[in-house]
């Protein structure tokens, strides 16, 4: 699959966001390359692929444990609503997460993850009150050492979990948990995720490998490796160290789930321009197979690293549709 003319035109006004490079780099992008850059063709390789990821982050199979702490509380970031607060030790590094309830609940959940720049109370509050006007339970979270959350060590830079068997269960564990204790106390009708940034990327992980989440809506997250190592933007420890995201994108499709992946295409921070689409048709094709589905979704105003109102308006437009019980 190579570039037509008009995606060509594209790539090159995406060209001066991610800088430098010229528009030739994409003609290496065939359906060879995807297929030599990946191992999951059927349902069952991706099974094998999935129970790999799953030891790699947690060198088990997935927590069945409950959170550590739940307990109710009130924040003035949310005022008028009641929240549990949960709190979920991984090792020795503690995450604090809020299950956050509307006023009218809907039957249904979201998931929302902050990225690396702080708190979801202060900087996630305008999506997370989105979703809750909307009825949706919503289930918050911090990246590790960031927030609420709690760590032994010097700085809060997450290149420290370097010296950690498996770093990548720190960003996974207290997400997968705190779910599991919400399926305990509550009978959701569909669970969606939510994430900007390096919540993104933790959005990815956690939809591949956890089959609840039944779309998964990754906001400048991430990119496969190929992309990152021809523009240069290696990303943040845990993205480095990741394996594979073709891998994890269509983990997230299957069985019968959705990825949709969110982009701003002048993002001032990281994954700007129209790269993404270098890897849309392959993937999407992948999904289809198993009746999985993987999108994209372009954000062409967007100039700021962080969800914008209009993808908050496209992510409530599907939810609401995917809420409508068919006949």
């Amino acid at each position: 699959m190579r570039c037509s003319v008009r995606y060509l035109c594209a790539c090159a006004l995406g060209l001066m966001v991610v800088g430098g490079c010229h528009v030739e780099a994409l003609d290496f992008s065939s359906w060879q390359f995807f297929d030599q850059s990946q191992r999951i063709r059927t349902g069952d390789d991706l099974e094998d692929a999935r129970a790999e990821m799953i030891e790699l982050v947690f060198g088990a199979p997935m927590p069945t444990r409950l959170p550590d702490e739940v307990e109710a509380t009130r924040d003035a970031a949310f005022a008028g609503h009641e929240i549990e607060r949960i709190r979920v030790a991984t090792d020795d590094l503690v995450s604090v997460a809020y299950l956050i309830h509307p006023g009218a609940w809907n039957g249904a959940l979201a998931i929302y993850h902050h990225g690396h720049s702080g708190d979801f109370r202060e900087l996630g509050r305008d999506t997370i009150t989105a979703f809750l006007e909307e009825g949706f339970q919503v289930l918050a979270f911090s990246m590790p050492m960031r927030g609420l959350n709690t760590h032994p060590f010097a700085t809060d830079e997450h290149s420290e979990l370097q010296v950690r068997d498996r770093p990548l269960e720190y960003f996974a564990d207290p997400v997968v948990v705190a779910l599991n204790w919400a399926d305990e106390a509550y009978s959701y009708r569909r669970r969606f995720m939510v994430g900007i940034s390096g919540g993104g990327w933790t959005t990815v992980l956690v939809s591949g490998i956890d089959e609840r989440i039944d779309t998964s809506y990754p906001v400048a997250g991430s990119w496969p490796h190929y992309l990152r190592d021809r523009f240069g933007f290696f990303g943040d420890y845990e993205e480095r160290i990741t394996p594979n995201y073709l891998e994890l994108y269509l983990m997230a499709t299957y069985p019968d789930r959705a990825q949709v992946q969110v982009f701003n295409e002048f993002d001032s921070c990281c994954f700007g321009g129209l790269y993404s689409y270098d890897y849309l048709g392959y993937t999407s094709y992948r999904a289809n197979a198993w009746g999985g589905r993987f999108e994209i979704f372009m954000d062409h105003d967007q100039v700021v690293h962080e969800i914008s109102g209009n993808v908050v308006r496209e992510i409530l437009k599907r939810e609401r549709g995917d809420l409508v019980e068919p006949g």
